[in-house]
């Protein structure tokens, strides 16, 4: 790497990874983002700690959050064991339902719950009132506290679950089999022998699980804000939005204490696990086959079963229905009354257009960005460079996204040339690509390092350059993994809330924001509606894409056998 391009990606790296924390801090002392001169003052953190709305949102947080934490790694944990250890029917089915739950954007998750689990309108009421349990549907609210926590639980439960099944798989059984040999039940030698020996992982799932739910944003605004449920993030945004002049002071300085109670986490995780010894060593049973249960085997497929049905096929069908219906509850008159009223609303076209370019143009820039980390920290090891870059890729991943929308604010605000661009889609979809770097570089880094630095040099000594041999080469071998990338940043971007709510305009809206306002204004057909043709609009992209690759492949062949 020649000494300008390393240093051009140092500058590059700090600037949009790094820089924003230190403009958030700035913006918090003076009390605006507008300017990074004095005098810095403490007023808004002193505003913020004698306020008890900070108090119950963080307490809020923190209860959501360990709640969403210990249902997610307890699911997670149920079905990765299910997964790698037992022989049951549906069993293929976990892995692709985890990834599925986990690409939806949890915008749209909430709302169709929100529907579905709706007292008076949705679909399970309706069955249950169907069988003559109407009392029960009258129960089954999903906005509400019990609500709001299983949701959050069915959402994360993918990631949890995507996290352990690797560590799970890998876990060395000969110790485990062994307890059982001298008449232990394999469930209790599983919690005794192999589950502590997977502590680290546990552990360090459990502190993304926590930050996660310190700083979801998305499904409390939806189920949560409508009976006053308002976590730190929300809290943020509310400093923001219901003043006729935002307080600035007080929404940088909760957005401080946010950032250092996640440093804080992350720091007890390390501190629990120093200088303690997890290994253990493989036996020769480290991969052992997979065995039916001895009992009740029907149960765990029906959990199975259940669990699709709920986390994942009903929400998604609630939705479909709700953009046909002429209003949400009206059951057996159907329109499409709903698509022509976004597709007519220019501020409707506008947000498709704008998240449509996100998707095919920030994306896949996201997606190079982050496998040039990756690479770097695989090749340019124990250098500045790669230092650099494996901060860079965690910062935004562990920064609330509201958090990063006010931190980036304050930055392209003080930054020459950039802050022309305030309110256009080119700057919340720099925004975005920031926000997407943590999934591109997790998405890429385990696979640049399978591929052997061997291939790269014969390449070189065959005369390639260093720009064939990275991309020729390595990124050629990635590109299932930068694909998979690419599909779930997509849909991250058009679903996020929080991260383009400060920088958007009404010329560059995405359609989640445009969606819950269509919601916050009992649109709630519209919202659907309009999410359902991005669906499309996305859906017939790849195939015209994908024939168009087909195409081109066909062509070159010829070519080649002329």
């Amino acid at each position: 790497m020649s000494g300008f391009v390393k240093w051009l990606a140092i500058a590059l790296i700090v600037y949009f990874l790094v820089f924003p924390l230190l403009m958030l801090g700035l913006a918090a002392l003076t009390g605006s983002p507008y300017t990074a001169s004095g005098p810095y003052l403490l007023d808004g953190f002193g505003k913020v700690l004698s306020d008890r709305a900070f108090y119950n949102a963080f307490l809020t947080s923190l209860v959501l959050s360990s709640l969403t934490a210990l249902g997610s790694l307890a699911l997670g944990s149920y079905f990765a064991v299910i997964a790698t250890r037992m022989d049951v029917p549906l069993r293929g089915w976990i892995t692709p339902s985890m990834v599925i739950i986990t690409a939806t954007p949890g915008l749209f998750y909430a709302m169709s719950w929100s529907m579905l689990a709706n007292a008076n309108a949705g679909v399970l009421a309706k069955i249950l009132t169907s069988i003559g349990l109407g009392s029960v549907g009258q129960v089954l609210n999903a906005v509400s506290w019990p609500g709001l926590v299983v949701v959050s639980i069915f959402k994360v439960t993918g990631f949890a679950y995507l996290f352990l099944i690797g560590p799970i798989s890998a876990s060395d059984r000969s110790q485990e089999d062994a307890a059982v040999v001298f008449g232990s039940s394999r469930f209790v030698a599983f919690m005794t022998v192999t589950l502590p020996s997977l502590a680290p992982a546990y552990l360090a799932v459990g502190i993304l699980m926590l930050v996660f739910g310190m700083q979801t944003f998305d499904i409390p605004a939806v189920l949560g804000v409508p009976v006053g449920i308002q976590p730190l993030s929300l809290l943020v945004n509310d400093y923001l939005i219901i003043n006729v002049r935002p307080d600035w002071a007080a929404a940088s300085s909760t957005a401080v204490l946010m950032t250092l109670f996640v440093a804080v986490l992350v720091c007890l995780q390390i501190f629990m696990l120093h200088g303690k010894d997890f290994a253990s060593l493989g036996g020769r049973a480290q991969n052992g086959p997979t065995r039916p249960p001895r009992s009740l085997g029907w149960l765990v497929s029906a959990s199975i079963g259940l669990y699709c049905l709920l986390a994942i096929a009903a929400p998604i069908v609630q939705f479909v229905i709700g953009a046909f219906q002429p209003f949400f509850g009206l059951y057996g008159a159907w329109t499409l009354g709903n698509f022509v009223t976004v597709l007519t609303d220019r501020v409707g076209v506008t947000a498709l257009r704008t998240t449509l370019l996100i998707v095919f143009i920030a994306a896949p820039v996201t997606v190079i960005s982050g496998f040039l980390m990756a690479y770097a920290m695989s090749r340019y090891q124990r250098t500045l460079v790669s230092s650099v870059a494996r901060l860079g890729s965690w910062v935004p991943a562990t920064t609330p996204g509201i958090v990063l929308s006010v931190a980036l604010l304050a930055t392209f605000i003080q930054t020459p040339g950039i802050r022309k661009l305030f309110g256009s889609p080119v700057l919340m979809a720099l925004a975005l690509v920031v926000g997407g770097i943590p999934i591109a570089v997790r998405a890429a880094e385990s696979m640049v390092a399978q591929v052997s630095p061997d291939l790269e040099s014969a390449a070189r000594v065959s005369g390639a350059g260093a720009f064939s041999a990275t991309f020729g080469i390595v990124a050629r071998l990635c590109a299932p993994a930068l694909l998979g990338a690419w599909l779930l940043i997509s849909l991250w971007m058009a679903g996020t809330l929080d991260v383009p709510m400060l920088l958007q305009s009404s010329r560059s809206q995405t359609i989640a924001t445009y969606s819950y306002s269509l919601f916050a204004n009992g649109q709630t057909s519209e919202a659907a509606a309009i999410f359902v043709l991005f669906i499309g609009s996305f859906a017939l992209c790849i195939l015209l894409l994908t024939a168009l690759a087909g195409l081109a492949a066909r062509l070159r062949n010829r070519v080649a056998g002329a």
